[in-house]
């Protein structure tokens, strides 16, 4: 036994893999590159929609906002001007009911003539008695009584009070 045993060298590759495994690792890890990036283009993009989607409902709520204000404001005037205008008439009304008050008032000279200088008729002595007349309708259609206040009332002596309205065209005249 003497000569010694030669063995073979078997030559291996080494732990490379082969060049189509490779190629199939290569061409793996393109495709999940690729897929990555599609999905990040995506993403983006649809931010982007919804980014786009939210100015927009703003935008329209915004001009919702502003268009239900103007017409808000467009309320409030109306109703302000209409306010007014009642105001105005109930003025008007009142004023031309004392003014019409003050005309019918007899005028204190005694012999039954009007302010005129004419006779006096039967509705120029309806003075604050409240016996009806206009004056005692545009004064239940404003929301008083029918009945006139304590300061038109006839004081005891059977002689309306004075009113501040009929002094002062007294003094005019």
């Amino acid at each position: 036994m003497g000569e010694p045993v030669v063995l073979p060298k078997f030559q291996l590759h080494g732990d490379k893999p082969h060049w189509a495994v490779r190629a199939a690792w290569i061409s793996g890890g393109v495709l999940l590159l690729s897929i990555a990036g599609l999905v990040a283009v995506m993403m983006h993009r649809h931010s982007l929609e919804v980014e786009a989607h939210v100015a927009k409902q703003e935008a329209l709520a915004r001009v919702k906002a502003e268009a239900e204000s103007r017409v808000a404001a467009a309320a409030a005037a109306a109703k302000a001007a209409k306010e007014a205008e009642l105001a105005d008439k109930r003025a008007t009304a009142l004023a031309a009911a004392e003014a019409k008050a003050a005309h019918e008032a007899p005028s204190g000279t005694g012999d039954g003539a009007d302010a005129t200088g004419g006779k006096g008729t039967k509705s120029s002595h309806r003075s604050h008695s409240g016996h009806g007349g206009k004056a005692s309708k545009v004064a239940a259609k404003n929301g008083s009584s029918g009945k006139s206040d304590s300061s038109s009332k006839p004081s005891g002596s059977g002689k309306p009070k004075s009113d501040p309205i009929d002094d002062l065209l007294k003094k005019m005249k």
